[in-house]
């Protein structure tokens, strides 16, 4: 396992960690999208470096990478969302 491997993996943990914390406690629905997209975008960065340098572009690269954008899209339109219900305004007091 490389240095990059080992760091992506330590990353994509502890968002999965803070995604379940939030989950759990009941976190708002903004931090709990925000996570989910900061791990899509990690997710998607670490195959495409690896697919590029390591591994190649197969059928088992492109399924995961369909699911982080899949993923980063779906927390975006959550975002959308609850933007839309809250109002800009009040949208952007926690961030």
């Amino acid at each position: 396992m490389s240095l990059v491997d080992a760091i992506a993996v330590v990353v994509m943990v502890l968002f999965t960690l803070q995604f379940l914390a939030l989950a759990v406690r009941g976190g708002s629905k903004k931090e709990l999208f925000l996570t989910l997209a900061l791990f899509s975008i990690t997710l998607g960065v670490w195959l495409i470096y690896n697919a590029s340098f390591t591994w190649g572009w197969d059928f088992y690269t492109y399924v995961p990478l369909a699911f982080a954008v899949a993923t980063f899209l779906l927390s975006v339109f959550g975002l959308y969302r609850l933007r839309e219900e809250e109002g800009p305004g009040e949208f952007q007091k926690e961030i």
